[in-house]
């Protein structure tokens, strides 16, 4: 297998800690050499992670850690997009795509600053830059499937990862298995320890993810699921089709908050399956030791996501987009969605939420120019 070089991105609040793991196993894989790290922080983020940054580099590995005032620099050379990205906000790892895009390098890896590496992470997600796959591929009768049934949980109950449609929930689709060959473009990393949940479920019933089951497998053509920027690695092509969406606007009197990357992912699968490329699901598996949170407070952003998406995922799933190319697909997509949410309704769907998502396909548009300024 070629050895494509990876490039690392995450936002943080903490001091950095997590990097320790990722550089320990780039020298377990012997991946140093082919590891960039680049680190976005933010008004929130402690000084001490510069001091982290600096330690790391002087170990011999390649990390950035552009200050705010170099972060701003950088965008300003971006045209429109420049003004799109506020500070406080989980969005700004766009900045990082868009750096790790302008490295050339093959392979982005998406973390959050709580995904602890546990396990081989390298040479696992290089398989979206293998030629031809043959693995398994799942196929759920109601188009969707639950990852979180991939993992040993306890108590043991039924539980599914943020962003699965609740209209989704609680049915038993029938599921079969075919090996099937493709071209891998997308690999989704799950999590142990505290499994990327919503806020209702936190609240209702925590869990703990003890154990993968240890069977990784590709999605079917007709088969869907949330995909986060937790432990996602992606080929640099899908890059401009996974613009991490802007949060922070009221809809129907809630603020909306907590779903910007499962927004992106559902988004940019939609683009992968256009292009008839395959996402792989499964390792490498992380360890998620999730910040402190408020869930009631959680619970007030993430439920008008909730609602949006109902409907948008329904549509989305049998979309049929145009396009040859990531750029074109995503294009279309913007195009498509700017005239669909004139259709959606229900109680969230006012005049300001369809404003919100105009809002974002304009994002998506200035996203696709920035993409093509720094490529």
């Amino acid at each position: 297998m070629k050895q494509n070089k990876v490039c690392i991105v995450l936002t943080t609040i903490n001091s950095g800690d997590v990097l320790d793991g990722y550089c320990k196993q780039a020298e377990v894989e012997g991946a140093r050499a082919r590891l960039q790290i680049i680190v976005i922080p933010d008004r929130k983020t402690p000084e001490q992670i510069y001091k982290k940054c600096a330690q790391v580099r002087a170990d011999g590995f390649d990390i950035k850690c552009p200050t705010l005032e170099e972060q701003g620099s950088y965008l300003k050379k971006l045209g429109a997009f420049s003004t799109l990205v506020p500070y406080n906000s989980d969005n700004r790892r766009n900045i990082g795509y868009l750096m790790a895009l302008e490295s050339g390098d093959k392979i982005l890896l998406s973390i959050d600053d709580d995904n602890y590496c546990i396990g081989e992470t390298y040479k696992t997600s290089s398989i979206v830059c293998e030629d031809m796959v043959t693995l398994p591929a799942i196929h759920s009768s109601n188009g969707w499937f639950n990852f979180c049934e991939m993992l040993d949980i306890e108590p043991a109950c039924r539980f599914y990862p943020r962003g699965f449609p609740y209209h989704k929930r609680h049915e038993d689709p029938k599921v079969t298995f075919t090996e099937e060959s493709g071209l891998v473009r997308m690999n989704v990393g799950l999590w142990l320890q505290e499994p990327d949940l919503d806020a209702i479920a936190w609240l209702a019933a925590p869990v703990r993810a003890r154990g993968f089951k240890g069977e990784s497998f590709l999605l079917g053509n007709d088969t869907w699921g949330p995909i986060n920027t937790q432990n996602t690695a992606l080929h640099r092509d899908l890059i401009v089709s996974y613009y991490f969406v802007r949060m922070g606007y009221p809809l129907a009197g809630m603020p909306i908050d907590r779903y910007g990357d499962i927004f992106s992912g559902y988004l940019s699968q939609a683009c992968v399956r256009h292009m008839g490329h395959r996402i792989r699901v499964g390792t490498p598996v992380a360890d998620h030791r999730r910040n402190s949170h408020n869930y009631l407070r959680d619970l007030t952003g993430e439920l008008a996501c909730i609602l949006t998406l109902e409907p948008f995922t329904e549509w989305l799933h049998d979309y049929k987009l145009q396009g040859g190319t990531y750029s074109e697909t995503y294009l279309s997509l913007a195009d498509a969605i700017d005239h669909q949410v004139q259709h959606f309704s229900g109680q969230i769907w006012t005049d300001a939420t369809r404003g919100y998502f105009h809002q974002m396909t304009y994002c998506m548009r200035q996203w696709v120019k920035a993409c093509s300024i720094v490529s």
